[in-house]
């Protein structure tokens, strides 16, 4: 539920309930779905390791389609966390008889969402003015804010909180929505920061906030903001409005950045409806049908899951939708329309889900992965100073240069040098920066694009021998998420977002001169391992607006031709690329399902075979890699949970 003030609720008591309310009088209940027989025991191919909670759970894989693994549903009415199966099981449950402790509270949960590392769920209790994280394993409350029933704006009080997310560095974020403010937590239950005041409700952010009823936590710092009464606020990991914009609803609820920059937001309202917005406020898509089986009551929360399909709280009609955004038909759907229960599969009033990723059987026709008989060796060699994900990174001799990245506190601006035993701060870019691409050109070491809060066009060049870094001419456009590779004595950039869309361009840069275009990639591509090799470049897998692909590609420059020589075992992106012979090696990455990877893919360019090489000591997504004295270097990366410091490699068999 989205309501600001407690007239709202006083509303919805009167004409169908808004605390636990059941089956109206008379009404019948369809049968609740039958438990399939158990099928027999069969042998599936895995692609990737599952989450650590779903192995916690002991969830086995889930075949590809609609759902891509378990959802997490906040059942409002009911009082209880569920996490469901495709098939509509419930796999688990909170509470149980006994899980609440004396002392503790634990009432209508509004919103649920993982914490990073999938071993936590934190919710807000709205109208029990509460919030608090639960052990996903042991079901134990193991942290709260927040005085039961007493709102405040006090030191440990809230006023119908919404929206808790837990942040990488382990903070707790709320939309504290009576109090109009977002605050974030300790673990200590300290105030660390807050966008907004009690007591101060107007429309002017940062400064002040109308009624949040949204704060969802942006890659690299920052927040999304959505304002009961039409706003939606992008306001950046230094706390600078970056923009806000008009909602075409008059109460939007809990807005979502999209990969490609735009805003999926719920409105809720009657008939309710879900909307793309552009940054400047353009509706792109809606969903919105006005009666019938298809139509939406006062939904409350929307997201578009790495698959593309778009899921739904659809509240006040008690069920969570999955929308096939290309067709705009329910393709799946946990809950009966118009009717409240406690029984297996009903709900009363959801208001909060999330995706609890699990690997997938492989689809019939993938490719088969062929393991090595002798599986490469990987090994730590350094520790970076600081951990860090997204960096850039290039060898000059028998050193790296390794350039910005994200950090738990943000966008880094380090220039490190050294051995990757011995990296040590050498200078400083001239702005934080990360999701940039690096390229090795003569005497010099140039940086394209990234960006932290927003994508920019910044061209910085550094000297490998003294760390000092000077910006250039920009490119002709903003551009992050890209690829870059030397070939032939030129720089390519390939790919990347450039603010507003996903680039498919392939470009030449030179030195003080605009780039020029070399081809199109088939489609906008962002998060691509690239590399480069006997004159030509390859790109493997990647995001587009359609999902991950499984896609490799060799683009030739010098007849600007692209074709694809070679097919992943499955869709992924964020793992980074590097050539060592006729051999590339694509490390790690992310499943379409957003789980990190440990598998390393050795590519032949000449045959399109691949084969599994080994595997990483743990799964990581956006490390660096660069090739150096017939090693590959591998750098930082995310695990799921946190970044990582460590510096690994391996030389190919």
């Amino acid at each position: 539920m989205r309501s600001a003030f407690p007239g709202v609720c006083l509303l919805g008591f009167v004409l169908a309930g808004c605390g636990a309310s059941r089956v109206p009088p008379g009404a019948k209940l369809p049968p609740a779905p039958a438990r399939p027989p158990a099928a027999p025991a069969k042998t599936i191919a895995v692609a990737r390791p599952l989450s650590p909670a779903a192995r916690a759970l002991g969830l086995p894989p889930v075949a590809p389609g609609p759902l891509p693994g378990y959802l997490l549903i906040a059942d409002r009415n009911n009082g209880r966390l569920l996490i469901v199966s495709p098939d509509k099981r419930i796999v688990w449950r909170f509470p149980r008889p006994g899980d609440v402790r004396p002392g503790q509270t634990f009432s209508d949960p509004d919103d649920a969402f993982f914490a990073p590392g999938f071993r936590r769920i934190v919710t807000n209790e709205e109208f029990n003015d509460t919030a608090a994280q639960i052990e996903i394993r042991s079901r134990r409350i193991v942290w709260s804010y927040g005085l039961a029933q007493r709102p405040g704006s006090a030191s440990g009080e809230l006023s119908h909180p919404d929206d808790a997310y837990v942040l990488p560095n382990h903070e707790v974020q709320i939309a504290d929505i009576q109090n109009c403010r977002v605050i974030r937590l300790t673990t200590g239950g300290r105030i660390a920061g807050s966008i907004g005041s009690a007591g101060r409700c107007v429309h002017d952010p940062p400064r002040s906030l109308q009624a949040p009823n949204g704060a969802t936590p942006l890659p690299g710092g920052g927040v999304l903001v959505t304002e009961i009464g039409g706003w939606i606020d992008r306001i950046d990991a230094h706390g600078k409005l970056v923009y806000s914009l008009r909602t075409p609803t008059t109460y939007p609820s809990d807005a979502q950045l999209l990969p490609n920059g735009d805003l999926l937001v719920a409105g809720f309202n009657t008939p309710g409806r879900v909307d793309e917005l552009t940054p400047t406020g353009r509706v792109v898509w809606t969903y919105g049908p006005t009666a019938g089986p298809g139509s939406l009551d006062r939904p409350s929360l929307a997201v578009r899951w790495p698959n593309g399909m778009i899921a739904v709280t659809d509240d006040w009609h008690h069920r969570v939708i999955v929308i096939d955004p290309r067709t705009k038909r329910i393709v799946w759907q946990y809950g009966h329309f118009g009717i409240a229960s406690s029984a297996d599969g009903y709900l009363s009033k959801p208001d909060g889900l999330d995706l609890l990723p699990a690997a997938t059987g492989r689809a019939a026709g993938a490719p088969t992965v062929v393991r090595h008989a002798h599986a490469i060796t990987v090994t730590r060699v350094g520790t970076l100073p600081v951990a860090a994900s997204r960096i850039a990174a290039v060898a000059d001799g028998s050193r790296l240069l390794v350039l910005g990245g994200l950090t738990a506190a943000g966008s880094s601006d380090q220039i490190l040098l050294g051995p990757p035993s011995r990296l040590r701060l050498a200078g400083r870019l001239p702005a934080p920066t990360h999701d940039a691409a690096a390229a090795h050109l003569g005497p010099n070491v140039y940086l394209f694009g990234g960006g932290e809060a927003v994508s920019r066009p910044d061209v910085v060049r550094i000297d490998p021998a003294t760390g000092a870094a000077r910006r250039l001419r920009p490119l002709d456009e903003p551009l992050s998420d890209l690829g870059a590779a030397v070939s032939g004595g030129r720089v390519y950039l390939i790919g990347g977002y450039t603010g507003s869309r996903w680039a498919t361009a392939v470009l030449r840069y030179r030195p003080g001169a605009p780039q020029s275009l070399v081809t199109r990639l088939p489609a906008g591509l962002r998060y691509a391992g690239t590399a480069a090799a006997k004159g030509r470049l390859y790109v493997a897998g990647g995001a587009t607006t359609a999902g991950e692909t499984s896609a490799v590609l060799e683009v030739d420059p010098a007849t600007r031709t692209v074709r694809r020589i070679a097919t992943l075992p499955e869709p992924l992106a964020h793992a980074p690329l590097v050539a060592l012979g006729r051999s590339l090696y694509l490390i790690g990455g992310l499943d379409s399902a957003g789980t990190p990877l440990a598998q390393i893919l050795r590519i032949d360019s000449r045959t399109g075979r691949v084969t599994s090489a080994g595997d990483l000591p743990r799964p990581l997504a956006d490390a660096g890699a660069v090739t150096l004295a017939g090693r590959v270097i591998v750098l930082g990366g995310f695990d799921g949970t946190a970044a990582s410091n460590a510096v690994l490699a391996f030389r190919p068999r």
